[in-house]
């Protein structure tokens, strides 16, 4: 078998044709690396917004539990008594003053040495 400058022709148009496809492979590999970077910074972006509102969502989460214990109805029941008595005892030292003002007069009475 000879090789002939055909052979050696086609054997050129190979590698220049394997360079081209080289070429361009790396070029395209370059612009995806590109891309996979921006689409990562923005992953990271959308993942650190997500973190805050997941955050604040636990947040009012908590403090609608509060609010629930504070607003239910057994402890609306007990603060509702205490109140009731402790106006009670309002009214009681409210009637011991009183009486104890009525006595009093206002007046010292004199005392004999």
């Amino acid at each position: 078998m000879e090789l002939t400058s055909a052979h050696a022709m086609q054997g050129l148009m190979l590698v220049a044709t394997i360079a081209g496809g080289y070429a361009v492979v790396k070029n395209q590999l370059a612009r995806v690396i590109q891309d996979l970077k921006k689409v990562n910074d923005e992953l990271e972006s959308i993942n650190k917004r997500l973190d805050i509102a997941e955050s604040s969502t636990a947040v009012f989460q908590h403090q609608i539990t509060i609010l629930g214990h504070i607003l239910s109805p057994a402890a609306l029941e007990k603060s509702h008594r205490e109140i009731a008595d402790l106006m009670a005892r309002v009214k009681v030292a409210e009637s011991r003053i009183d009486r104890n003002a009525a006595m009093h007069n206002g007046k010292h009475p004199h005392i004999k040495e």
